[in-house]
């Protein structure tokens, strides 16, 4: 039964003629169509794990590159990868965390976010 469903599906335009085979021509049509749309929207809608938070940064780099790289992107926002060195917050209206290598992150007076970095944790810090 299934061998000859499909042979009249696709016999071509004599068999869109036929009574019989135009509404199962139709569904096997929408049904792939169907399918097709619920396998690709969650492909091309899924979660971009490449664009960071709040926005695209203008750039990504390591912090023993960032003092080197930095002029080219001033005011722009940048991510920096490095192991936090040491975690500032004696003065709760300037917190700082220090990264390797030289690069420092001012909290101003969000100590808890600049808290929430443990020494020798390797973390991303974008602004």
């Amino acid at each position: 039964m299934i061998g000859s469903f499909f042979s009249m599906v696709w016999k071509g335009a004599t068999a869109l003629y036929s009574s019989t085979v135009t509404i199962p021509t139709l569904y096997l049509k929408t049904t792939l169509l169907t399918a097709g749309i619920t396998f690709l929207f969650p492909l091309l809608s899924s979660c971009k794990g490449w664009i960071m938070d709040y926005g695209r940064p203008a750039a990504q780099f390591e912090a023993r590159n960032a003092i080197a790289l930095a002029p080219d992107y001033l005011k722009k926002k940048v991510t920096v990868r490095g192991r936090v060195s040491s975690v500032d917050t004696s003065d709760p209206e300037r917190c700082v965390v220090k990264l390797d290598h030289g690069v420092t992150a001012h909290f101003g007076k969000w100590k808890a976010a600049a808290e929430q970095y443990k020494v020798g944790e390797v973390i991303h810090l974008s602004g």
